[in-house]
């Protein structure tokens, strides 16, 4: 039965894809619709496109007058306020990190308290009697 209801259902559901397929090769991309005689206007006057606004002065400033020859990475971070540590600077530095590896060495293998849960849950506390129901 070729002639039955999801048949039809199906030749719909196709030629409602095969349209906006072919919708969509009218347009040049940039939703001017070239091929469908609505003009770069269309877009505007619905509201999908926005205008551009100039570049506030503060990112203008910003800015070099020409663009770079490479792609700029980052900022070249500036120079360290402080100077390199001492070599008895960081012997201490060290000395104090292994007092505190073994302060948590020790703590971690310390004996554990026994605990006095035996494994066995507790009996569920009885429900209260149903209040006989008001006449």
């Amino acid at each position: 039965m070729l002639h039955g209801s999801p048949f039809r259902c199906l030749c719909v559901i196709q030629a409602a894809l095969l349209t906006a397929t072919l919708g969509a090769c009218a347009t040049d991309g940039a939703g001017t619709g070239t091929g469908s005689g609505q003009g770069p206007t269309a877009p505007r006057s619905i509201g999908v496109v926005t205008t551009i606004q100039p570049v506030p002065e503060f990112v203008s400033a910003s800015r070099p007058a020409a663009a770079p020859e490479y792609i700029p990475v980052g900022v070249t971070p500036p120079a360290r306020g402080t100077d390199k540590r001492s070599a008895e600077d960081v012997k201490k530095l060290e000395a104090d990190l292994d007092a505190q590896r073994s302060r948590s060495r020790a703590y971690a293998g310390r004996p554990t308290p026994k605990s006095s849960y035996d494994g066995k849950l507790p009996p569920r506390p009885a429900r209260p009697p149903k209040e006989p129901a008001a006449e």
